[in-house]
């Protein structure tokens, strides 16, 4: 990207802040925090039946097991989604939200070619662009959700040559605009409800055709999937492979 470019300008965790006080959502946002997820975990969701946490930079971002999540300060949405949750979330859940995140991306960028890879990576082409880790939390009768969410926006981590960003996916003469990122965090959330509400439940025949065929897409995938098993099993040659063994 262009040293000089306007984009250099832009906080997306404050620009996304700014969304959720707009939308009246209870939100804690600072430029720079250790993590979101740590955060989130810290202060829980008190009164709230939802809260989201935001940062512009990230000093002990992490990803899945050891794996960490950096990024230039204010380049990516680095996020934590919370909620409470009214049944024990099944097997199926982190699918849902991955499948969450691909559509509220596709809905808003038809053009890029955005894939699910299991178990909870988009990529574009053969980049990733975004990773979720998902954590539930039992206390009591309650039962909390974090899902962390860091998204690639404005640039890519230098340091990781697979990865992508949804400005270096755009053409040229089609920026990134306000009101598409408003509407991608508009259908976020709007999705995260939803598959917050059905974490207890088996996918249905519909679920399932439709994460093979997002997962299918992924053109990295050496062997597509045949199936979808109703509790997420990925099946491919006869083969079946656990969601949570991935």
């Amino acid at each position: 990207m262009d040293a000089e470019s306007p984009l250099d300008d832009i906080l997306i965790g404050k620009m996304t802040y700014a969304w959720a006080q707009n939308s009246q959502i209870p939100c804690f946002y600072k430029e720079s925090i250790a993590s979101t997820n740590s955060q989130a975990k810290e202060q829980g969701l008190a009164e709230n039946d939802f809260m989201l946490f935001l940062a512009d930079q990230q000093t002990l971002g992490r990803g899945r097991g050891q794996n960490t999540w950096t990024t230039a300060r204010g380049a990516a949405l680095l996020s934590t989604w919370c909620f409470y949750l009214n049944d024990n979330p099944h097997v199926t859940f982190p699918s849902r939200v991955g499948m969450a995140l691909l559509r509220a991306l596709q809905n808003t960028w038809f053009y890029i070619p955005f894939a699910l890879k299991a178990p909870n990576d988009i990529y574009i082409g053969d980049k990733k662009c975004a990773g979720l880790l998902i954590e539930t939390i039992t206390q009591g009768n309650e039962i909390s959700t974090f899902i962390g969410l860091g998204l690639n926006v404005l640039k890519k981590p230098n340091e990781i040559p697979n990865s992508t960003s949804l400005v270096g996916e755009m053409p040229k003469n089609c920026p990134l605009l306000g009101t598409d990122w408003v509407r991608f965090l508009d259908r976020f959330f709007f999705e995260l409800t939803e598959a917050a509400q059905l974490a207890g439940e088996e996918l249905n025949t519909t679920d399932r055709e439709n994460l093979k065929n997002a997962l299918n897409k992924h053109v990295l995938l050496k062997t597509k999937y045949d199936d979808v098993s109703s509790d997420g099993d990925l099946i491919a040659d006869g083969k079946i492979t656990p969601w949570n063994q991935l």
